[in-house]
């Protein structure tokens, strides 16, 4: 019976046994080879995600097209005339809600950014938001209220100006 090159063990193959035959194949060992792995990047959307995100473009850009005819491309916020698409308002937010075109609304990409980032106080004082009040009063009762909610969280931590 053969022995082990490396210690008194029988032969597995090689002319090693079985630990050391093993070990040949470890980092380090003659037969050490790495794995080539085949990096494949994480998708940005999942493919259900991008089938809906393609048909909301789509959409998207039919209801601009049917909004200029109609006359009613004009932004939410300040109630003026958009000359070009900037940004979709989502009043009832993305969630359940982002296919539903009937929560949608045209806004100037800076009315919507102010309406999303300002503080509520620095917001309330803005020339258009009684009109915006307004209008999101007879547009969405719920989201109404929402609003309502948060002046007076406002007024109720910083007091009335």
């Amino acid at each position: 019976m053969k022995i082990c090159k490396e210690c008194d063990n029988p032969v597995f193959g090689g002319g090693y046994c079985k630990y050391h035959q093993y070990k040949r194949k470890m980092l380090g060992g003659d037969k050490f080879t790495r794995k080539r792995v085949d990096k494949k990047p994480i998708p940005k959307e999942s493919k259900r995600r991008k089938k809906e995100h393609k048909t909301y473009l789509q959409r998207l850009k039919e209801r601009w097209e049917k909004s200029v005819k109609d006359g009613t491309n004009k932004c939410f916020f300040c109630n003026e005339v958009m000359l070009k698409r900037e940004a979709n308002h989502h009043v009832r937010g993305r969630g359940k809600f982002m296919l539903e075109e009937e929560f949608w609304v045209w806004a100037h990409h800076d009315c919507h950014l102010d309406y999303h980032f300002k503080p509520i106080e620095e917001l309330m004082k803005e020339p258009w938001y009684s009109g915006f009040m307004e209008r999101l009063h007879d547009f969405d009762a719920h989201s109404y209220f929402k609003q309502k909610k948060k002046e007076e969280k406002s007024e109720d931590l910083f007091g009335n100006d």
